[in-house]
Order: structure tokens, then sequence, then C-alpha cells
């Protein structure tokens, strides 16, 4: 799912307008510059009945939108809400849709020589399956 949905991101204009291809899962490169979005998975989000694994899952997926301004990093996360949310089906991984349930920010960390980068975090809550 991880590969998937940072595909889905890769390959949606608004997001690559803002990020270009500076999305990545469970980590931001050292020293890349430019906005990013660095994903982390925050819960498995496995479901179960009472014959084991169901098939379907809901994580909770932490997802970082960097930038050096403020008014970027939001509209990074702008993106990432309208990209997420609507169902589709990627690289055999079939997304229902992505529940937004919390969103922090800002956040400001200081880089020292007066750079600082700027952090809006939003939870998803990303039901997937893989594709039939």
């Amino acid at each position: 799912m991880e590969e998937a949905l940072v595909a889905r991101m890769l390959a949606a204009a608004a997001i690559s307008a803002i990020a270009g291809p500076r999305v990545n899962w469970g980590f931001r490169v050292q020293g890349e510059g430019g906005p990013g979005v660095t994903l982390f998975d925050a819960s498995p989000g496995r479901t179960y009945t009472y014959k084991g694994a169901s098939g379907l899952a809901g994580p909770r997926v932490q997802v970082d939108c960097w930038a050096a301004d403020f008014a970027t990093a939001k509209a990074l996360a702008r993106a990432v809400i309208a990209t997420l949310e609507p169902p589709a089906t990627v690289a055999g991984i079939t997304f229902q849709g992505a529940f937004l349930a919390n969103e922090r920010g800002p956040s400001t960390e200081d880089l020292g020589g007066g750079r600082k980068v700027h952090r809006v975090s939003l939870d998803f809550f990303v039901w997937f399956s893989p594709a039939a």
C-alpha cells in the first residue's frame, strides 16, 4: 500500500506542481531542498472477522507537508487532501477513500542560519484492499 500511495501522490498534478518528486515514505532526504511530503504509518488499521483478517485495511497515515513558508505548506496540504479523499486504484491497490482525521500546524522549525521550515501535518484513515 505504501508504494501505491506514494505513486498516487506523485502522479497528482496539484502535488507535483508544488513538491515535484519529493514525496517519501518514512523519511525526508537530508539536504533535499524545496517543498516536500513525508508519510508515516501511525497505526496498522488491519480489520478482522471471526475467520481472520478481512482483506480490508484502514491504517492511520500521517502526512507531513513541508515548505519554506506556511502558505506553500498549506497549499501542499490542500493538494494532498484533494488527491487522497476520492477512491482510486493504483498499482494493484484499490483505495476506497481517505478520511481526514486531524490537521496540525503550522509548526515551524529553525534550521539555523536564518532558515526555517514550516510543516502542516495531516492524519488520514486510508481504506484500501488489494485490487481484484
